[in-house]
């Protein structure tokens, strides 16, 4: 009994430092890099994250992306089973600077300030239409350009 509890005790100290040792190993290869290949987000915003996603209920899976375009603002596309989802009732978008605008399928706030807040709601069928969820996604950019964001339900 006393072996397989210095051996369990073995075991969970090994993990531990080998994860700490994995860490540090990451951090300091951050840290040191001298181009981050993004040319608008420079040396001093490597560690801080670009985005930070606050509420994704009912979202299957969605993607920030920010284009090489110049101006300021966020563009989403809203997906079902991969294709445009054109059943989408009680759309609502929420922000904090800009102005909103919809083109086709895509939806977004353009002439914005950052770090810019964006909350849409809107309520869709399932990927096989038998029931409806009321999609919740929440999100903040913090730094400018145009952002693609694509959900997917």
């Amino acid at each position: 009994m006393e072996k397989k509890v210095i051996l369990i005790a073995i075991f969970v100290l090994g993990c531990s430092v080998f994860s700490f040792n994995n860490e540090s190993i990451a951090t300091s290869k951050t840290s040191s890099a001298s181009d981050s290949g993004d040319p608008g987000i420079g040396r001093q915003h490597k560690s801080s994250p670009a985005y930070r996603i606050l509420t994704s209920r009912y979202v299957s899976r969605s993607t920030l992306k920010r284009s090489i375009e110049h101006n300021n603002g966020v563009r989403i596309k809203i997906l079902l089973n991969g294709m445009d989802n054109t059943d989408i009732e009680d759309f609502s978008m929420q922000y904090d600077s800009g102005n909103e605008y919809r083109m086709g399928n895509t939806y977004g706030v353009e002439n914005s300030s950052f770090p810019l807040y964006v909350k849409v709601t809107y309520r869709t069928w399932n990927t096989f239409h038998a029931v409806q969820s009321d999609v919740t996604y929440e999100f903040e950019v913090y730094y400018p350009g145009t952002w693609d964001v694509t959900i997917c339900n």
